[in-house]
C-alpha cells in the first residue's frame, strides 16, 4: 500500500515544474525535499532512500527512452 503512495507523491514532486532547472532537468535536491516534507522519510525509515534512488533511477531511464524514441512516445 505504501509503494503505490510513494509512486503518487514521488510523481507530483517529480512533475512540479518548482522541482525543474531552467532547463527542464529535475532537481533532485527539491524533489527529495518535498518527500521529506512530506513524511515519506519517517513512514518508510531505512528503506526511503533505496525506494527514492529506484524511483530516480526508473524515471531516468524512461526519459531517456524518451528522448531516444520520440515517435514511439508521440513526441514528433
Amino acid at each position: 500500500m505504501l509503494d503505490g503512495q510513494f509512486t503518487e507523491a514521488f510523481e507530483a514532486a517529480v512533475n512540479n515544474k518548482e522541482n525543474r532547472l531552467e532547463d527542464g532537468s529535475v532537481n533532485w535536491n527539491f524533489v527529495d525535499s518535498d518527500l521529506c516534507l512530506n513524511g515519506w522519510m519517517e513512514k518508510l525509515g531505512v528503506n526511503y532512500m533505496a525506494w527514492f534512488d529506484d524511483m530516480a533511477n526508473e524515471f531516468e531511464m524512461k526519459e531517456t527512452i524518451r528522448e531516444c524514441m520520440p515517435v514511439a512516445y508521440g513526441v514528433l
